[in-house]
């Protein structure tokens, strides 16, 4: 049998979504399975690779072009990159961001953005700079996956709408979904009782697209009610415009901080602990790939009031009371019905049947079966 070198350009890498899939790749590959690998080589920064694991199967592989800018980042991908793969004898290349745009092949590509896609939220980003970015992501991913060999998505819902709009009808693709830390699996939850301040809880980063204002609207609205309801929002700022919009709202709405918390960032691995703080989830996003953290939500045994967008609906299924996430009254009446569904239990039952389905070993076993197979 002849055993095969595969190469991972992580060399995009930067924020804690993307590190958590290639970690879990890697963390969770078991050669047993996978007889006809001989090494895994990784490109990316030093910090990056830092932070992974070490097998004797896996080479890591940095250069002083991957440790500055996004510019020298692109150097090294469009000119240094192909000849390493090349000196080092790679059969096939995984891009863990879908930009390779070198000359190398075959070549696998991974879609894990939409925003790319969904233009008709470019118009709410103000920044020209930000505007530029996904213009050029968006022309460096056509040209990656009309060029691939293969291509992962990690939802049905990606699939079906980079398909129509790219020419990649004849490219072999599957959808392989991420995987989710047994830790997150949460059996006993707190139940709501209406007789105390019902707590909520959204996680996520901030940007035009992630609607927290309009959640704090819902919230003050059910407030003035006579509802006792408070909000924690986690999350860093990704785009700033959209953080003064939320720090702003924030101000109007509760300026004696009574009743919103906002906590800018918290370790992965502490998400188990503020979703056990809480009776319940708000998950408002409008632009998703395959969303991670409400897949979390599901394992935390709360019940949650979700965004009505594709892909939620895909992943969450009939385990969540769903509303329009630009439109206030729709999440306000969201909202209602979670409080008053006597049968939550139901719903919070079938999403932890559902995430059970995830993990990361089947992930890394169906990603690098794919690679493989695309080889023979």
């Amino acid at each position: 049998m002849k055993k095969i070198i595969i190469a991972i350009d992580a060399t995009s890498i930067v924020n804690t979504g993307g590190f958590t899939h290639l970690y879990n790749l890697i963390e969770n590959f078991d050669l047993k399975f996978h007889p006809d690998i001989k090494e895994i080589v990784i490109y990316s920064s030093k910090s990056v690779l830092k932070k992974l694991p070490n097998h004797n199967f896996i080479t890591k592989r940095s250069h002083f072009f991957l440790n500055r800018g996004r510019l020298m980042r692109f150097f090294f991908q469009l000119y240094i990159l192909d000849f390493s793969l090349r000196k080092n004898k790679v059969n096939i290349l995984l891009s863990t961001a879908g930009d390779y745009v070198g000359s190398f092949k075959p070549y696998v590509g991974i879609s894990q953005n939409m925003l790319l896609y969904e233009k008709s939220f470019w118009k709410e980003i103000s920044v020209i700079k930000e505007k530029v970015k996904l213009l050029i992501n968006h022309k460096r991913q056509r040209k990656c996956f009309e060029s691939a060999a293969g291509i992962i998505f990690i939802s049905n819902y990606a699939r079906n709408y980079i398909t129509n709009e790219l020419n990649i009808n004849k490219i072999p693709s599957k959808v392989i979904h991420h995987g989710i830390a047994p830790y997150f699996i949460n059996q006993q939850p707190n139940k709501i009782n209406k007789e105390k301040t019902l707590k909520f809880i959204y996680v996520s980063t901030v940007h035009v697209y992630k609607n927290q204002w309009n959640v704090i609207d819902a919230v003050w609205k059910l407030r003035q009610d006579g509802v006792k309801i408070s909000l924690t929002l986690i999350g860093p700022v990704i785009y700033n415009p959209s953080g003064k919009r939320l720090f702003s709202k924030i101000r109007k709405r509760d300026p004696k901080g009574e009743f919103i918390n906002y906590i800018p960032q918290v370790s992965h691995d502490k998400l188990p602990l503020e979703f056990s703080k809480h009776n319940a989830v708000i998950y408002a996003s409008s632009c998703e790939n395959m969303p991670n953290i409400l897949i979390e939500s599901m394992a935390s045994g709360l019940p949650i009031a979700c965004s009505d967008k594709q892909p939620m609906p895909e992943f969450l299924k009939d385990g969540g009371y769903y509303f329009n996430a630009n439109s206030v009254d729709s999440i306000k009446k969201a909202i209602i019905n979670l409080i008053e569904d006597k049968d939550s239990s139901k719903k919070i039952k079938q999403n932890l049947n559902e995430i059970r389905n995830l993990k990361w070993e089947e992930t890394s076993k169906k990603t690098f079966n794919f690679i493989t197979n695309l080889t023979k």
